[in-house]
């Protein structure tokens, strides 16, 4: 549907009286308190119009508000009777309006009005050049996603990317970097949630979206994503396990530390002689990490800093009794590749997840995948 502009009160006040003088009305506009106007109508045949004006957006126009209104009218032999917002009517008014011969006008009647009639300059008079309201569209796709996409879907770590992007596009996070040819900041154009990019996002970005993880399920690897996310490790023998992504803080030339990577799934945990279970109903993700810093200064990352996303909830490492994988003091020096582990624990029905670095961590990193990083506790690397 076509909906007016927002008019100032005034101005939508004016803008009625000039739709009924084109109709050949003669009109006389009065101010009654409140925020509500009266306009007085009458043609040469000697036809009388009585209309009530509540311009106020926020406005829910009830019986109440037109009872008194409509009596008064009709006690004077009005002919023509009408009650405008720039608001809503509710379910009763609209009732008693039927049953009383009252036109109501709300933004969406005054749209149609507007269109069907070509009033358009009429409405410009009172605007900068806006007839119609632009109305938030909410897409849907126009077909169920397959369950493997739908899951891997609901793995993507939106919220990281969007709280990692300014960085990426030399943004300061206050929405002034990143922007695109269209003035508006990339990271702000990026859907919030995947509910948001299943339903809200423009086609566009869903199709390409959808696309690229069809892509992803087809080559069997995440590295297709391009930078920011980074590899495929995690999958146990025989396909079982949990497959896991990487997300970068930046790229590997920009980045204060580089971690080459690799993550399995087990049950259970060896640490030299020193035996961990994984929690009942859970599964470990372990993560090996082979660290260097990219600058002339070591880099900091602390395992605490580590996080591991999966269907939307975030994981902390597991700690684990007695034992560290992470004895550098968080640590790295530069030109020099350090090697450490940590462990999480995950729902055992999790397919899939995201190793990512918190925002409020000092340091970037780029990770980058490489199947020969050991994810054994018990090897040096």
């Amino acid at each position: 549907m076509t909906r007016l502009v927002e008019l100032e009160p005034t101005k939508f006040v004016r803008f009625l009286s000039d739709l009924w003088t084109q109709r050949n009305w003669q009109t006389n506009a009065q101010p009654r308190g409140e925020g509500r106007y009266l306009v007085q109508g009458q043609r040469g045949d000697g036809t009388k119009g009585l209309m009530l004006v509540l311009p106020a957006v926020e406005t829910t126009v009830g019986k109440g508000h037109v009872k008194g209104f409509v009596a008064h009218a009709k006690k004077r032999g009005i002919d023509t009777v009408v009650v405008a917002t720039q608001g809503e009517f509710d379910d009763a008014v609209r009732g008693f309006a039927t049953n009383h011969d009252v036109t109501l006008l709300d933004r969406d009647e005054l749209g149609e009005t507007v269109a069907e009639e070509g009033l358009e300059q009429t409405v410009k008079q009172y605007t900068d050049g806006d007839v119609f309201e632009t109305a938030e569209v909410e897409f849907g796709l126009p077909f169920d996603l397959p369950e493997p996409v739908e899951e891997a879907l609901s793995s993507l770590p939106i919220a990281a990317v969007r709280e990692r992007l300014a960085g990426l596009t030399g943004g300061d996070g206050d929405g002034d970097g990143g922007e695109d040819s269209s003035g508006g900041s990339l990271r702000d154009r990026l859907p919030s949630s995947v509910d948001d990019l299943k339903s809200g996002s423009p086609p566009s970005v869903r199709v390409v979206v959808v696309a690229v993880l069809l892509l992803v399920l087809a080559l069997g690897s995440v590295a297709v994503l391009g930078p920011m996310v980074d590899g495929l490790g995690g999958v146990g023998g025989g396909g079982s396990g949990v497959a896991v992504s990487a997300l970068s803080g930046a790229t590997a030339d920009s980045a204060d530390l580089v971690a080459r990577w690799n993550a399995r799934t087990t049950d259970s945990l060896q640490v030299g002689n020193q035996t961990y279970a994984a929690p009942d109903g859970e599964q470990f993700v372990v993560v090996g990490l082979n660290a260097t810093a990219a600058s002339g200064s070591p880099g900091t990352l602390p395992q605490s800093a580590l996080v591991f996303e999966s269907d939307g909830v975030s994981y902390g490492h597991q700690p684990l009794s007695n034992v560290t994988g992470f004895d550098n003091g968080a640590l790295f020096a530069p030109g020099e590749s350090t090697h450490v582990w940590t462990v999480f624990a995950v729902p055992r029905n999790a397919t899939t997840g995201t190793v990512l670095v918190q925002p409020t961590n000092e340091d970037t990193v780029a990770f980058v995948h490489d199947d020969t990083v050991s994810t054994d506790p018990n090897d040096d690397d």
